[in-house]
């Protein structure tokens, strides 16, 4: 990627906010997105460029949270390839998250709090403008799961007829599942913290999408320590328990696909197969039983 086409689309909008460059450093560049720390007096801002048209996606999504008093990074400005926002290192009450936040009850806590808002908000504009947004269990088809079969080399586990005799079924439960806003990427390089604790919040949209609001959870308090993971659920509050009957199914069919498209075979991939192996047959029973 031509570095000076970047910096000329960063100035563009410069001359939109007044902000004068004094300085640049390309911080990342990978999979056509590259993010750029700006210096400017004694300010500094994180400019993210997306040449990948796909991924562009997340700057609409800083636009339609802030609108929705959804709290997310501050955006400077922005186009249809590029966005300048605040940058969190330099932040007198923000701070990036950490390995340790993962298990610190009160950071726990806070987070609940914001996806509990999140899918608040995101019932009502998924219903409305969801037909385009991402969604992850649309990979669930016979020709992926096929493929999964195949790439895996499981084709022998009894578990497979089971699901290609009961495949309408499934597919019918994810399509009538109520749809919010999804964040899906849950790690804590994508969170962002009060030095106080008293909040907490995620960036880093590319995989921001919708899907069911226990699909969001599960996937936070797996990364969560049991203690920490214990205080974000009882924040939370209920949990629909039919959706929980749907995603267990859903999660591990359209995560083995995602794991079968990378280069190399995940550890968590791994993890994904034995419960196709052991218990997942419960798991369908429960779904077709709904």
């Amino acid at each position: 990627m031509n570095d000076k086409n970047i910096i000329y689309a960063a100035l563009e909008e410069f001359c939109k906010t007044g902000i004068k460059m004094d300085s640049h450093e390309i911080i990342r560049e990978k999979d056509g997105i590259v993010l750029i720390k700006i210096k400017s007096g004694g300010n500094s801002y994180v400019f993210k460029y997306f040449d990948n048209a796909e991924y562009r996606r997340e700057i609409k999504i800083y636009k339609i949270l802030k609108s929705l008093d959804v709290e997310t990074v501050k955006v400077i400005a922005s186009n249809e390839k590029s966005i300048l926002m605040e940058d969190i290192n330099e932040s007198e009450t923000l701070r990036l998250g950490t390995e340790e936040d993962m298990s610190d009850p009160t950071v726990a806590k806070a987070l609940a709090k914001w996806y509990k808002k999140l899918h608040s908000a995101g019932y009502g504009y998924i219903k409305t403008y969801g037909d385009d947004f991402y969604y992850e269990n649309s990979v669930i088809t016979k020709e992926n799961l096929a493929f999964v079969k195949k790439k895996t080399k499981t084709s022998k586990l009894p578990v497979w007829k089971n699901i290609e005799d009961n495949f309408e079924k499934i597919e019918s439960a994810i399509k009538n599942e109520k749809y919010t806003f999804n964040y899906n990427d849950f790690y804590y390089m994508n969170l962002i913290v009060a030095k106080d604790k008293s909040k907490a919040f995620m960036f880093d949209y590319n995989l921001f999408g919708k899907g069911a609001a226990v699909s969001d959870i599960n996937n936070v308090c797996w990364s969560l320590s049991d203690e920490a993971a214990k205080t974000f659920r009882e924040e939370y509050g209920e949990i629909d328990a039919k959706e929980t009957v749907i995603e267990e199914v859903a999660s591990v069919l359209s995560s083995l696909y995602f794991a079968c498209k990378k280069e190399e075979f995940p550890d968590w991939g791994t993890e994904l197969l034995k419960q196709l192996e052991n218990g997942f047959d419960k798991k369908l029973k429960a779904l077709t039983e709904l």
